[in-house]
């Protein structure tokens, strides 16, 4: 029987959900009422073959922070699946094509994702714009050089930290590069979902001043006790800080909680300040750095208009899409850039850069120079010149940082 791709019905959540499952080698339990997976439902996508669906996809509304301080719309892609019977049959391929023609339909900006797999979404126009590294310290070989706050660290229920958590969030990813949204319908669920971490096991903290939040962490304490020596672990899985002193006040909490080993953050930015808050700066150690955001252009023109740049100047990028060749994503764009404006407009102009959308997506937020890209052969100059400009431009105030995982 052939295989047809088509929106679900709102009716068909549950097994949306267990057809994606399957897909992650998972056997997923029914939503929950009001889960997120509930959300745009007709912005869901399932390829049927007979009564089943083999292949899923979806879009949500989120947006994404760019350099200088304006969000765009993005796309955000999920639930990225197919059954393992019916691999190489040009599914995904499908599923991948409807969300970025639903993304361009809808004037989304942008289109977004969080990768379980790092082979896969290059070949759909998307780049890396955004990395994360693990860290972990083991708590006995350093201390945390305690830093002056003037406000207090205080645990919450689960049921008062969320409510302290939104708005503070909202209010931090307006102002950090490469942040993104959190709808309303992504907190209860998405944001501490029970087999990511056990209920009796999480911790709500924030930090606050004049009574005002500036920061929470949440996190889970994971190991047991083993002939009367503690193995226990500090898990942080959400940590958020309006403000350095905010960020020192909740290391220097979770570096001193008793009977604790080590603590861990497996979403940490790049550039944190960690390391220099301890005695010890080397005992801050990497377990590993990897993509987080991948991201490609929608609507090039609308994106490259609505960042700043870090300097003044001119410039004209060729950007080609091979996946769909989408007629607002490729072209030549010139991108001027003066103290207090930015614009990006169509242009016949001979290119300066030329690069395809996976590889824009990539320099876009300042998370790699297109110079590293023109040295991997992912992108081509005209000149040295080109590239020098290239890399003075598009340098972003701070490492972009997505924070939201979906």
């Amino acid at each position: 029987m052939e295989t047809s791709v088509r929106t679900i019905a709102d009716t068909e959540v549950a097994r949306f959900v267990h057809a994606a499952g399957y897909g992650f080698g998972d056997r997923w339990e029914p939503p929950a009422p009001g889960a997120w997976v509930d959300a745009e439902v007709d912005r869901a996508v399932v390829a049927v073959d007979g009564d089943d669906f083999v292949a899923t996809g979806r879009n949500y509304t989120m947006e994404l922070t760019v350099p200088g301080g304006a969000t765009v719309t993005a796309g955000a892609v999920s639930a990225i699946t197919t059954r393992p019977t019916h691999r190489r049959r040009g599914l995904l391929r499908q599923i991948m094509r409807w969300l970025l023609l639903d993304s361009c339909d809808r004037g989304d900006v942008v289109s977004i994702l969080t990768a379980s797999e790092g082979g896969i979404y290059s070949r759909f126009g998307y780049g890396i714009a955004t990395r994360i590294a693990s860290v972990a310290i083991q708590r006995h070989l350093t201390e945390l050089v305690r830093p002056q706050t003037r406000g207090a660290v205080r645990m919450v229920e689960p049921e008062v930290g969320i409510e302290l958590a939104r708005p503070l969030f909202d209010r931090v990813r307006r102002d950090r590069v490469g942040a993104v949204s959190r709808p309303e319908a992504w907190w209860p669920v998405e944001w501490a979902p029970p087999e990511w971490i056990a209920p009796r096991r999480r911790f709500d903290v924030v930090y606050e001043v004049d009574g005002q939040p500036e920061g929470y962490a949440l996190y889970a304490l994971t190991g047991e006790w083993t002939a009367g020596h503690t193995e226990k672990v500090v898990e942080v899985r959400d940590f958020v800080a309006a403000s350095p002193e905010a960020e020192h006040a909740l290391w220097n909490y979770l570096l001193h909680i008793d009977q604790t080993v080590a603590i861990r953050a497996w979403n940490t930015p790049l550039d944190t300040s960690l390391p220099w808050l301890l005695s010890d700066p080397r005992q801050c150690r990497t377990e590993g750095v990897r993509d987080f955001l991948w991201l490609r252009p929608v609507d090039t023109e609308r994106f490259l208009a609505a960042r700043t740049y870090a300097q003044a100047g001119d410039i004209v990028i060729e950007v080609t899409d091979p996946f769909i060749e989408l007629e607002a994503t490729a072209g030549r764009f010139r991108i001027t850039s003066r103290p207090g404006t930015t614009t990006c407009v169509r242009t016949d102009r001979d290119p300066d850069l030329v690069m395809s959308a996976g590889a824009l997506g990539a320099i876009s937020l300042g998370g790699v120079p297109p110079s590293v890209l023109i040295r991997a052969q992912q992108m081509a100059a005209s000149n040295a010149a080109a590239i020098e400009t290239a890399d003075a431009l598009f340098r972003a105030e701070r490492e972009p940082f997505a924070f939201t995982w979906f």
